[in-house]
């Protein structure tokens, strides 16, 4: 049976989702959706003491809201499932026993201290610390006062070697590597065993991964030999450093989609984004929706190089697509960002908020910093450029001209405040900078914002006069 385009994604449930995990889950559902294939969800939960079902609902959650959906997975079911590999244990000891009868792979009663003696003798007389059975021969079940784990008998007059997707060819000498453990004495599975039953059973054909993984390959490669199985193609992709090119961590800021998703990035602009510290597109661009990514992304396009985080460009890019929101949905969500402070608000004066705004935010959560603009409060004018603006003869006759035209307006919408300004303009004969810089200050005692006409719209006619009466020392 062929086992056609089948790729996971087998995060483990200790904790939130982190965005290389994530950007190792875009790449696979990127690639399955390209070639018309499945996308598995397999959850590796075998560290009991550390995996939690709230950290697998919380993942689910993180994933489901990037817009990443399965065919298979813990929650769906499917033909190869269970989808849990604490669900999985008796399959694992059962491939492990196979591998002993075909003389594979051997009992062992080793401690984790007799190890480390043995580690330290051998360092100690010149040689590798590599063991290969020589305390462990003829011993079965029940032979031993120890409880006996299986360990795999590596083949060291062999090399590994592979053709990687995106490292090409790799060739390691299995000399170097020591008989490993595949089952525990506990009974459960190592990690490079259980990845390999379970992508045999599951038929992955390719293994898309974080090249952290490469030093697993050999000990999988063998394996799959023992298991006279043929491996997935491998793909490593380059680890994602932070702003010093170390390995992304907590004191770089924030790590996982949770964070990020409540600091108000939209799950679209981080699929954007974190698939781009993999790969390029042959058109140079960065901004790239989901149906230019499912048409460009190719394995022949990942890169070898590690990709580094860049905060200010992850803004950049979701500002783009901030501003490319449908307004009923923008409005919607701006709402959620800003809490309480949208109850100060009538729903026409937000939406108005939300349309000023939109060209202003990288992120969501940037339109708390805004609000204030809107609230009509006699502003402080503190800085010295800026009151030297205001104590022009210009800015008098602006800000005397617009008093007078509020005063007979009827109605104070966007377009009714646009007009006013160009009727201002008209009256006093001054233009650009000197005609709407005075009013900003009057208004917000700011020299940048939101767009004017909006603020006003949003502030009435009345508030605007008195606001201006106030800055021209009018009142």
């Amino acid at each position: 049976m062929e086992k056609g385009f089948r790729v996971r994604f087998a995060p483990s449930p200790t904790g939130k989702l982190h965005i290389g995990n994530a950007r190792t889950a875009i790449l696979n559902w990127l690639l399955a959706r390209k070639y018309g294939g499945s996308f598995i969800l397999r959850i590796e939960d075998t560290d009991l003491a550390r995996s939690t079902i709230e950290s697998e609902k919380a993942i689910l959650e993180d994933l489901r809201w990037l817009g990443l959906d399965w065919d298979e997975g813990p929650d769906i079911g499917g033909l190869y499932g269970p989808y849990r590999q604490s669900e999985r244990v008796e399959l694992y000891r059962q491939a492990a026993e196979k591998l002993v009868e075909l003389g594979c792979a051997y009992y062992c009663a080793l401690t984790d201290k007799e190890m480390e003696e043995f580690r330290k003798n051998r360092l100690a007389e010149g040689k590798l610390p590599v063991y290969r059975g020589e305390l462990s021969k003829g011993l079965v079940p029940g032979s031993s006062d120890n409880p006996l784990s299986i360990r795999f008998r590596v083949p060291e007059a062999e090399i590994s070697s592979w053709k990687d997707l995106v490292k090409g060819e790799v060739a390691i000498e299995n000399r170097n590597i020591g008989d490993f453990i595949i089952l525990r004495s506990q009974g459960g599975p190592t990690y490079n065993f259980a990845v390999v039953v379970d992508d045999m059973a599951m038929r992955i054909s390719h293994a898309v991964r974080g090249d952290d993984h490469l030093s697993n390959t050999p000990r999988q490669l063998m394996l799959y030999r023992a298991f006279n199985a043929e491996p997935p193609a491998f793909a490593h992709i380059p680890m994602i450093l932070g702003s010093d090119h170390q390995r992304l961590s907590k004191r770089h800021g924030a790590t996982s989609v949770a964070e990020f998703r409540a600091a108000g990035y939209l799950p679209e602009a981080l699929i954007n984004y974190l698939s781009l510290l993999s790969w390029s597109s042959a058109s140079g661009e960065d901004y790239l929706p989901l149906e230019i990514l499912l048409r460009e992304i190719d394995f022949e396009r990942l890169g070898k190089s590690a990709a580094v985080l860049d905060t200010a460009k992850m803004r950049w890019l979701n500002g783009k697509y901030i501003r490319a929101l449908p307004e009923e949905k923008l409005v919607s969500l701006l709402r959620v960002f800003a809490g309480e402070e949208e109850r100060a608000f009538a729903a026409d004066q937000f939406r108005q908020i939300a349309l000023a705004c939109r060209e202003k935010l990288e992120t969501l959560s940037d339109i708390t910093g805004y609000l204030d603009t809107f609230r009509g409060k006699v502003p402080e004018i503190s800085n010295p450029e800026a009151k030297a603006i205001m104590a022009t003869a210009e800015a008098g006759t602006v800000l005397a001209e617009m008093v007078r035209e509020l005063k007979s307006l009827k109605d104070a919408g966007v377009e009714e405040m646009k007009s006013l300004f160009k009727t201002v303009g008209k009256n006093t004969g001054i233009k650009g900078k000197m005609l709407y810089l005075p009013v900003r200050l009057a208004l917000t005692g700011k020299e940048h914002g939101p767009e004017l006409p909006h603020i006003m719209a949003v502030l009435g006619a009345e508030r605007c006069l008195f606001l201006i009466e106030h800055a021209a020392g009018l009142v």
